[in-house]
């Protein structure tokens, strides 16, 4: 059997072998293993050992910023912000020819923070803001570059969703003239316009004056068995709320349009989301007609208009102050009419009994 590398045998002059390791200057009776070879006996000149050099341990500018960018478009950042660690440079800064750190931070954009809507909500957020970083990043090269429009327009949008669960519950309560409004939910509706509110009272608007529309006519119907629904009070409804909704700011645009009135006094914003918040009393008020009573159909229309017409004075119409009178009557009269016609041709129109 083979010795291990190193050891050699040996005998006594009276025939008895011992065993001694040259580079171990080591001796002993028993027959060594390989198991018991020491890693230092081991001949290691043939080893391939790894030195890597500074610029080796360097991470690439382009690599470090790409991951950066992945990580807030999936919403997630950093507690504290992060620096590139070079063994050339300072944490944050370039060295100079003469040996002085400059510093050359990039610009850093901010997270805002989304509390509360979900979990889609949230992914939105993050998406925003790796835009504005992204923009940031492909523009922090040259000073004073202007951002570019997607960016604007996605982080315009992240503003108008920025908003809770509970701030949109807190909106609604407003339509309820008792108990008191909570002066301070109003004030934040009028200073912070949302459209992820009025977004989800429309859709959900919608989809309730057609189903119940459609209810309704299956309770009427002299043959239950034999009734077809119809379909078309779908794309009535959203012709009704959604595009009343696109309507009444357009529409307020091209009245300032021929004045001399100042774009800046009228906060379209605020528009839109007053309007879509005051259609939300549609939603009860389809529910409460799939009784078939003509007259108490036309009480819970005349109420849920009543509530949309008291948000709508409370929250827009006595802070619309423009010097061209018919601006300010035009101003006034559209969300009035848009929520008049809603209400009315829901009536009139998603029923069966109104046409026999």
């Amino acid at each position: 059997m083979a010795l291990p590398p190193n050891w050699e045998r040996y005998t006594t002059e009276d025939g008895k072998e011992y065993f001694h390791n040259a580079a171990l200057n080591k001796t002993q009776w028993e027959r060594p293993s390989c198991d018991e070879v020491p890693l230092a006996s081991l001949n290691t000149s043939d080893v391939f050992t790894y030195k890597p050099s500074a610029a080796d341990l360097e991470v690439p500018r382009s690599t470090a910023k790409s991951q950066e960018l992945d990580d807030l478009f999936m919403g997630v950042a950093a507690s504290e912000p992060t620096e590139l660690v070079s063994l050339k440079e300072g944490p944050g800064d370039e060295l100079s020819s003469s040996g002085r750190s400059t510093n050359s931070a990039l610009p850093k954009a901010s997270l805002p923070t989304l509390q509360g809507a979900g979990g889609g909500l949230g992914f939105a957020a993050g998406f925003a803001a790796g835009a504005a970083a992204a923009s940031a990043a492909s523009g922090g090269d040259g000073q004073g570059s202007a951002p570019t429009f997607s960016s604007w327009l996605l982080l315009l949008a992240q503003s108008l969703f920025d908003v809770s669960t509970d701030d949109v519950v807190r909106r609604l309560k407003l339509l309820v003239p008792y108990p008191a409004q909570d002066r301070s939910t109003a004030e934040e509706l009028r200073t912070r316009p949302d459209f992820y509110g009025p977004f989800w009272v429309a859709t959900t608007a919608v989809l309730f004056l057609a189903a119940t529309g459609n209810f309704a006519r299956l309770i009427e119907s002299p043959h239950p068995s034999l009734f077809k629904a119809d379909y078309s009070l779908v794309p009535l409804a959203a012709s009704l709320v959604y595009g009343g909704l696109i309507a009444v700011p357009i529409l307020a645009r091209v009245s300032v349009f021929f004045t001399d009135e100042e774009v800046a006094n009228i906060d379209f914003k605020k528009i839109i989301c007053v309007c879509g918040y005051g259609l939300a009393p549609s939603i009860p008020v389809s529910i409460l007609c799939i009784i078939p009573v003509g007259f108490l159909r036309w009480l819970f229309v005349l109420g849920g208009l009543a509530l949309s017409l008291y948000f709508i004075k409370g929250n827009l119409l006595e802070d619309i102050s423009v010097k061209v009178r018919w601006l300010q009557l035009t101003l006034i009269a559209a969300p009035v009419i848009l929520q008049v016609l809603v209400f009315f041709i829901y009536r009139v129109r998603f029923f069966a009994g109104d046409r026999d």
